[in-house]
């Protein structure tokens, strides 16, 4: 007999306007993720994507080294050497809208009600958004977990080849495009021996299946496993930075509201915690109590996703938007299984809080990661209005010439780009003062910018300052102490025009 898979809705039959309620979701999905889809220019991680698909396939592959490379292969059979930004982003947003209405066929056996909370909130989803605009793995990701589920379910209840096919190669790919998604791989492993528990002597099919996933993925693993282990041990992102303690805290705050809410505007914060965690909750107790198969399923894997997302600095939010359809299926749970008056409550803060959240994404405001948004055009633009000819551009920013390129991709003037090399930035502009008329200087809030102040002052250059992306700096607030969190305010970028003397002849 095959383990049953248990529906917690009373309904026999979903109404006849829930294809319209999913269609309205997919619209959304749609709209969210592809309005203004090349408005912002390519992150910095973009563009190491796009700087890698002009290299050889192989030389592509050493370059992944440790990475997960199924994203970056596709894109090579996608992406145009001169393509746009909009176009590069594409397959991202439609893996996102695809993940949407999958959503609803995952979750469905847990109800027809559930399962469309569940569609409506990946459609809403401010974290699901944002990695479906961006040209990086993880919306496919999210869509290949909620593939690798859904053959898993099937494969449960059918045992047939198709279905054992289709979850052993969908879980393989799950893994070669996010490394984490290993622990949705593991939180499957021990649901199967949980629900074959009582049927033993079919363990085998359970150990079979899972040992073909692993000859699949174990070439890659065999080679890079024990460098991201330990990439991921040393490197620390935000939220890791005050300690696990806040990162326990952080990793499921970004997974109700993304990273574009900065978590001292309690405003939105207070709210969303106690919406979508008291859900959560909710929906967990539900789920357990009711001994919903496919529940645990998502618990188990929400469980696995958060633990490994603590365990190692650096896993941040982006990684674990694998976890999303998990999520939003057990919130989705509490609060379609809470007395309608107070599911009402629960859902328009949900509602509120992700409103809010969208909102700060689509007008630029507050990123975690604000280098997801550098204004590259607004600076391009600023020294084409009021450069004079010649000119030269010296871009700081990066250890590599990263920034510089970054910045070709969006500067069509006619200036001289080069990049400066902040290790010996004095020499470079001592000689720069002794052979130019004028100069542009870019720099990042990591370069050494109080210096090149100090140097400026005292050359009796003439100077002009142009301030581009302003931050609250929290983290270094609130490593102060709650009352300083405001405390610290800084441009992330600073453009100079400095004017020289007038170059000597000969």
């Amino acid at each position: 007999m095959t383990p049953s898979l248990l529906n917690t809705d009373n309904a026999s039959a979903p109404p006849r306007g829930i294809g319209w309620a999913l269609l309205l979701a997919a619209l959304a999905a749609s709209w969210l993720r592809l309005a203004g889809l090349g408005d912002l220019p390519l992150w910095c991680d973009e563009l190491a994507t796009l700087d890698r698909l002009k290299l050889p396939l192989a030389d592509h592959l050493r370059a992944m080294a440790g990475n997960h490379p199924l994203y970056e292969i596709l894109m090579r059979l996608w992406m145009p050497p001169e393509g746009s930004d909009a176009w590069m982003r594409l397959p991202s947003a439609l893996a996102g809208i695809l993940a949407v209405v999958l959503t609803w066929f995952l979750v469905r056996p847990m109800g027809w009600r559930i399962g469309l909370i569940a569609a409506w909130l990946m459609a809403l989803s401010p974290l699901h958004v944002m990695y479906s605009r961006i040209a990086r793995a993880y919306s496919l990701a999210c869509l290949l977990a909620v593939a690798s589920n859904l053959a898993l379910l099937w494969m449960i209840r059918e045992r047939r080849l198709p279905a054992v096919l289709a979850y052993v190669f969908a879980t393989a790919l799950m893994i070669y495009s996010n490394l984490v998604a290993v622990t949705v791989w593991a939180a499957q492993v021990v649901f199967l021996g949980w629900l074959f528990r009582e049927h033993l002597r079919r363990a085998w099919i359970v150990v079979t299946v899972n040992l073909a996933v692993l000859v699949l993925v174990a070439v890659w693993l065999s080679q890079h496993l024990w460098g991201a282990v330990t990439w991921g041990a040393e490197t620390t992102y935000t939220g890791g930075q005050l300690g696990r303690a806040v990162k326990a805290c952080y990793l499921p705050f970004t997974l109700c509201l993304g990273e574009t809410v900065n978590p001292v505007n309690l405003s939105v914060v207070l709210p969303a915690f106690l919406a979508f965690g008291g859900a959560f909750i909710w929906g967990t107790v539900t789920l357990l109590r009711a001994r919903c198969d496919v529940g645990i399923l998502f618990l188990l894997q929400a469980a696995a996703g958060l633990l490994m997302g603590v365990a190692f600095p650096a896993v941040a939010p982006k990684h674990l938007t694998i976890l999303l359809p998990a999520w939003a299926a057990i919130v989705a749970a509490g609060v379609g299984l809470m007395e309608r008056r107070l599911a009402a409550l629960f859902a328009a803060v949900i509602l509120a809080a992700s409103f809010a959240s969208l909102f700060n994404y689509f007008t630029e405001r507050q990123f975690a990661d604000a280098d997801m948004v550098t204004p590259w055009r607004d600076m391009a633009a600023t020294i084409e209005q009021n450069r004079s000819d010649p000119s030269v551009v010296r871009v700081g920013y990066r250890p590599d010439d990263g920034a510089c390129r970054m910045f070709l991709r969006y500067y069509r003037g006619g200036a001289e780009v080069a990049r400066l090399e902040v290790d010996d930035w004095r020499a470079v502009l001592e000689d720069d003062a002794a052979n130019l008329r004028e100069v542009w200087l870019l720099l990042h809030d990591g370069d050494p910018w109080p210096e090149v102040e100090g140097w400026l002052a005292a050359s009796g250059l003439d100077a002009r300052r142009w301030n581009f992306q302003w931050e609250e700096q929290t983290l270094k607030g609130l490593r102060e102490g709650w009352s300083s969190r405001h405390k610290y305010r800084a441009p992330l970028y600073r453009l100079y025009r400095l004017r020289m003397s007038p170059a000597p002849e000969g």
